[in-house]
């Protein structure tokens, strides 16, 4: 009998958690369970601010942008794409970063976007929207790797600090121009930055997992609380470059 119970108590709860997902897929339970095993999480929109056009005509640079400065003390944030063939896009220590980053990515089809962000307390807050696009962003090439000339340009970078409306904020804007093959294509074998760390120094103030769905030629905006004047931006790759940049 008590087997009964739990089991009519285990569906209740799984269709409870489904029922709160506001942009459902046949794919979020199983991602969500590799990324973050057992750990608690929620669905909340209400304080993780998450925009994406209302339809992605170029599949190939789709704009994201995330703020959960609502959530206090955040310690980590992770962006995935439920239905692209690799899911995950950024996975973010925040250290002295908050939790705000804009960037450009690739889509294979439609597909519901994740932010998910860590309290102090060990939830996962995850805000959700829906990618409307024809898709095919993923399996595509990138123009710049057909450019003869391109490894004349791979690793130039810039990056810029700017003041925010409010004075304790300052944003760093990065670049760097870098193919980001996915691999997908025949032919072509997985290029692409997969880690950045963001330093004052000598100190990381965070360190950042980046993966291939990130569109070529990535932009990268994050916000501190850091009160310095100069950064440095390091980029590395699959393939062993380290590439650095200073803000100004």
């Amino acid at each position: 009998m008590k087997y009964i119970f739990f089991f009519i108590v285990s569906l209740f709860l799984a269709i409870n958690l489904h029922a709160k997902n506001p942009v459902s897929s046949p794919t979020f339970i199983d991602i969500i369970k590799e990324i973050i095993k057992d750990d608690k999480y929620i669905f909340d929109d209400k304080n993780i601010e998450l925009s994406v056009p209302n339809f992605a005509d170029n599949p190939t640079q789709v704009p994201i942008f995330v703020d959960g400065k609502k959530i206090k003390n955040a310690t980590r944030m992770i962006l995935f794409a439920d239905l692209n063939p690799i899911p995950e896009i950024i996975d973010m220590q925040l250290g002295k970063l908050l939790p705000v980053v804009s960037l450009n990515i690739k889509v294979a089809q439609e597909t519901p976007i994740r932010a998910m962000i860590l309290d102090e307390k060990g939830v996962w807050h995850i805000g959700s929207k829906n990618i409307r696009s024809f898709g095919g962003g993923c399996s595509v090439s990138s123009s710049e790797a057909m450019d003869t000339d391109y490894s004349k340009y791979l690793g130039k970078t810039k990056t810029n600090l700017f003041q925010t409306s409010s004075k304790d904020i300052h944003r760093l804007k990065a670049s760097i121009f870098h193919p980001m093959e996915t691999g997908l294509v025949f032919g072509n074998s997985e290029f692409y930055i997969n880690k950045i760390l963001v330093k004052k120094a000598d100190e990381v103030l965070s360190e950042i997992k980046t993966f291939s769905p990130i569109s070529q030629n990535p932009r990268f905006t994050f916000e501190t609380i850091d009160n310095s004047k100069n950064y440095t931006i390091e980029f590395y790759d699959n393939d062993g470059n380290e590439f650095i940049s200073e803000s100004k």
